[in-house]
C-alpha cells in the first residue's frame, strides 16, 4: 500500500512537470546538411536538435528547411511567433523556405521564399552565414507585402540564414 501511495505521489509529480514544459515549439530534428559546392566537393554539417525559433524570435533555416511559423501580434508588434509542425491556422502562419538550386552537382543559387497571410507587409532583416568567410554578414532584404509570397536570392553558398527584427507594417 506504501509503494502504490509512493508510486502515485511521483506519477502525478512528474505529470506536472511534463505538464509545465513548453513542448508546442517545433524542434529540428538532428539531421545532416548537405550543400553543394562544386563537382567535386560538398559541405557536410552534422545539425543538433534545436528550435527553428530563437528565444529573441529570431528564425533560423539551413538549406532545404520548410518551417511554418504561427505569429501572435499586436498592432504590428510580434508577440510571440511558434514553430508547428503543420498549418491548422492558415491567417497566423508564416510559410518560409529556405532552398539551394544545382545544376549536375553545382551550386547555382540560395533562395528564400516567405508567404506572408496577414493584412500588412511583413518587414524584416536577415543575416546569411557565407560558406566562403565562414563568418555572418548581413543582407538586404524587402517586405512580404500582405496577403502575398516574396523571393530574395543569392548566388552565394549560405550554410545558414537568420531573420530577425520581425514587425508588420502599421499605417
Amino acid at each position: 500500500m506504501k509503494k502504490n501511495f509512493i508510486f502515485s505521489i511521483a506519477l502525478l509529480a512528474f505529470s506536472f512537470c511534463l505538464y509545465g514544459q513548453d513542448s508546442t515549439q517545433l524542434k529540428r530534428t538532428p539531421y545532416k546538411l548537405i550543400v553543394a559546392v562544386d563537382k567535386k566537393s560538398f559541405y557536410e554539417e552534422e545539425l543538433k536538435e534545436t528550435a527553428f525559433v530563437l528565444p529573441d524570435k529570431t528564425v533560423q533555416l539551413y538549406p532545404g528547411e520548410t518551417i511554418y511559423i504561427e505569429v501572435e501580434q499586436e498592432n504590428g508588434v510580434i508577440k510571440n511567433m511558434t514553430a508547428v509542425k503543420e498549418i491548422k491556422n492558415p491567417a497566423i502562419t508564416l510559410t518560409i523556405s529556405f532552398t539551394q538550386t544545382a545544376a549536375k552537382k553545382v551550386h547555382e543559387m540560395m533562395m528564400l521564399k516567405i508567404n506572408n497571410p496577414f493584412s500588412s507587409s511583413l518587414i524584416y532583416k536577415a543575416s546569411i552565414f557565407l560558406f566562403n568567410r565562414k563568418q555572418w554578414v548581413n543582407t538586404n532584404v524587402y517586405p512580404v507585402m500582405a496577403g502575398l509570397s516574396a523571393y530574395e536570392t543569392w548566388p552565394d553558398i549560405i550554410t545558414s540564414i537568420g531573420l530577425t527584427g520581425c514587425k508588420f507594417e502599421t499605417k
